[in-house]
């Protein structure tokens, strides 16, 4: 049988895990705000200030605060009316630093057009000064289409 401080320092690991998970969800939440509500101050707080944002889709890889705050500033002048939804949530977490990948769906509008996307997202966050940033977000595109186009067989990604 494991001693008592053995046993204790696993519960404090895994109250640690738990309560970073529950932040990380926190930080996502306020992201999906920031971007659907295209609001870059919100955004500005959850990124650490050399952040990456990838999305091969799109030949997109962008590093640094303000290259991201463009990148947003850019994909809020294409699209209206965004809302974001994660589903299937899977995070790791060890010590200072965390990852994360979900399937993510969005609805939103283009020139008057219904658009709809879905694909995965994959995170990572480090932990500074008691407050999780983002450290890494890369978008991956399995579809971007319109209501009008559908998503039925292999012609939906496109370059929206």
């Amino acid at each position: 049988m494991a001693s008592v401080e053995e046993r204790l320092s696993a519960v404090e690991q895994e109250v640690h895990v738990l309560l970073a998970k529950d932040a990380l969800r926190k930080v996502l939440s306020r992201y999906a705000v920031g971007v659907d509500s295209k609001r870059p101050e919100i955004l500005r707080e959850l990124f650490h200030p050399e952040a990456s944002l990838i999305v091969p889709n799109w030949n997109i890889e962008e590093r640094g605060l303000d290259a991201l705050m463009k990148f947003f500033e850019n994909y809020w002048s294409r699209f209206d009316n965004p809302r974001r939804y994660y589903a299937n949530e899977e995070f790791t977490v060890a010590g200072s630093r965390a990852e994360a990948f979900m399937y993510w769906h969005v609805t939103q509008e283009r020139d008057g057009d219904s658009v709809l996307g879905w694909g995965s997202y994959e995170w990572g966050f480090q932990l500074v000064e008691n407050n999780w940033l983002i450290s890494k977000e890369v978008v991956h595109i399995l579809a971007m289409t319109t209501l009008v186009d559908g998503w039925a067989g292999n012609s939906t990604l496109s370059s929206l």
